[in-house]
Parts: structure tokens; C-alpha cells; sequence
């Protein structure tokens, strides 16, 4: 082999070995950033999604703010953090108003701590009396015959466990209005959908031909009663204790043997 040709071997070979540096040195770390660059774009991208969706959800809340505030103040007036006694008193005689009745009485008991209503369990039907079931030789007839229908039971309770008798009171109260069937019912409905949560657990009626002034006049005449709770919800770590509610009881309404402050208009 002569040596002109041993030079362009040996040449050949110094620039394979220059491009294999080259590439080494100077494009493959090139590659590997473009290839990393990549990734964190990519990586960043699916981040940028998720803030875009966040964002989105958060202008739809911000868009119902109005909305949720206002539903908050219902609720919070549905069931206020005090007795204020004063404002339902005022709630209703204007729904005594509207409804064409006059309110005679009203009075209202002490604060009641809240208690847990105890859960009914279901009864567990007796193996041996199931359908299809034959009794065995020699057994008693009473044991032959089938099971007694059970009877119907009380639905299981649920409660908010953040409802405890630290923060959650009851008020009793009485109301008493004069008029018709019609004029009581429509203030019963007003008295439930009222801005102040109202539960109607009694209503009674006086005799209308007790009444004076022939059947139209014992219809106009006829006394209802209205009893029900209302509720106290203190945001607090405690609710006033029973007997501590802001009005004593009875509060009497003008009109009756024993008025106090804390009167509903005797119309």
C-alpha cells in the first residue's frame, strides 16, 4: 500500500472522527434540550388547560355571587342567629294584614336547646315466619299460624351533624287570630312561607256555633290557634342556654290580661 493512499485512509478516518465529535459535542446536546424543551412545553401546556378550566369556574362563581349572597340572607333571616322576637312579631301582623284577620294573642316560650331525635330501627322479621315456611311436626298451632302483619313504623332520622344543642335552639310559639276558615288558612300559608322559618305543629278552632250573631256572623267570629316552632342558629360555639332566650315566657299580646314590651298589635 502506498503511502498517498495510507493519507487518505488516515484522512477519511480524522473526519469520521470529527463528525462523530461534532455530533457528540455539539448536536446531541442540542437534541436532548429541543427534546427536554419539548416536554416542559408540553408539561406547561396541560398546566396552562387546568388554570384555563379553574379560571373559567372561578368567573362562573364570581358570575353567582349575587345570587348566593342573596340566597345566604334568606336562609340566615329564615333562621337568625337571635330570638328577635320583635321582628316576627312585626312579620306577623303584616301577614295577619294580608290575610284580613287581626292577631288577639301571641306569646312565645323560653329557648329549648336542640335535641337529637332518636332514629326508629326497623324490625327485623323472624326467620322462622318467612314465606313459604312449614312448621314441624308436633309444633305448637300458634307457632303454625302465619306472622301478624307489622305495623307501620317511624321513618329513620337524618340530622346535620354541625347541628348540635350547642348552637341550635327552639322557641314555642302561640298565635292567636279571629276569622274565617279561609281567612286561617290563607295566614297558616303565609305563615309557613314567611321569611322566618315557621313550623305549624297545632292548629285548633273555636266552636262556631258557640259564636254569637247567627251562622254568617259565627263564621266570622270563630277563633284559630296556631302553634309552632321557631328556630335559633348561632354561628358561635354555644346557644343560649334554656330559659336565656331574649324573650321571656309567655309574651303576652296586647289585648290580653298581661301586656308586655315585646306585643303584637291587637287589632
Amino acid at each position: 500500500m502506498d503511502r498517498n493512499r495510507i493519507k487518505m485512509i488516515v484522512a477519511a478516518l480524522s473526519g469520521v472522527a470529527v463528525l462523530a465529535l461534532g455530533f457528540l459535542l455539539g448536536v446531541q446536546p442540542q437534541l436532548s434540550s429541543a427534546s427536554a424543551a419539548a416536554e416542559q412545553r408540553a408539561t406547561v401546556e396541560t398546566q396552562n388547560e387546568s388554570l384555563r378550566a379553574t379560571l373559567a369556574q372561578l368567573v362562573s362563581e364570581n358570575d353567582q355571587l349575587s345570587t348566593l349572597t342573596a340566597d345566604r340572607d334568606t336562609r340566615r333571616a329564615s333562621v337568625p342567629d337571635a330570638a328577635d322576637m320583635p321582628a316576627l312579631i312585626r312579620q306577623l301582623d303584616e301577614m295577619a294584614d294580608a290575610a284580613g284577620v287581626p292577631v288577639t294573642s301571641f306569646t312565645a316560650a323560653d329557648a329549648v336547646s336542640y335535641e337529637m331525635p332518636a332514629s326508629a330501627a326497623a324490625p327485623v322479621a323472624d326467620a322462622a315466619t318467612a314465606e313459604g315456611a312449614e312448621p314441624t311436626e308436633g309444633a305448637d298451632a300458634s307457632a303454625a299460624a302465619p306472622a301478624e302483619a307489622a305495623g307501620p313504623t317511624a321513618p329513620t332520622t337524618f340530622t346535620d351533624p354541625a347541628v348540635t344543642a350547642a348552637n341550635f335552639s327552639t322557641i314555642a310559639v302561640t298565635v292567636d287570630i279571629a276569622g274565617s276558615y279561609d281567612q286561617a288558612l290563607d295566614f297558616v300559608d303565609r305563615l309557613q312561607k314567611g321569611p322566618r322559618l315557621f313550623l305549624v305543629t297545632t292548629i285548633t278552632s273555636s266552636d262556631p256555633e258557640e259564636a254569637s250573631g247567627g251562622e254568617a256572623g259565627a263564621a266570622e267570629g270563630q277563633t284559630w290557634t296556631v302553634g309552632g316552632l321557631v328556630f335559633v342558629m348561632q354561628d358561635g360555639e354555644t346557644a343560649p342556654a334554656d330559659g336565656d332566650a331574649t324573650t321571656t315566657a309567655p309574651t303576652q299580646a296586647e289585648g290580653t290580661d298581661e301586656g308586655t314590651d315585646t306585643t303584637a298589635s291587637g287589632r
